[in-house]
Parts: C-alpha cells; sequence; structure tokens
C-alpha cells in the first residue's frame, strides 16, 4: 500500500507534513492543506507555497562566514 501525504502551510509556508490522505485531511483538520501525493522528498517545512504557479519553492541557503 503506498503513502500519500500533505503539507499544513500558513502564511505560504510549509509547517507541517503529515502521512494522509489529502481529501481526509481537508474534510477532519483545520488548516491549508496541499497533497504532495507519495514523495514528501521534494519538499520540507519552511518551503514556501507559491499560489500563482501552485509549486513549493526551497528556502534560500544561507553562506556561512
Amino acid at each position: 500500500m503506498s503513502k500519500n501525504y500533505c503539507a499544513e502551510v500558513k502564511d505560504q509556508v510549509i509547517i507541517n507534513i503529515i502521512v494522509s490522505d489529502y481529501a481526509w485531511a481537508t474534510a477532519n483538520l483545520d488548516g491549508d492543506w496541499h497533497d504532495l501525493g507519495g514523495d514528501p522528498l521534494t519538499v520540507g517545512i519552511g518551503y514556501t507555497y507559491d499560489a500563482v504557479n501552485d509549486v513549493f519553492v526551497a528556502p534560500p541557503i544561507e553562506e556561512e562566514e
């Protein structure tokens, strides 16, 4: 059985990722949930959601001095 993942977005930033069916998450949980399908490795906590293009964008990498 394959797993499905959902990301909770607040203020356009992913704050939570769960193992759940998208339909179940949106029906039973508060928040703004987005379907990640079966591969959560393409995003992570702190990624920004671009609603215009329907994509998640990685946070900038901070350079160490």
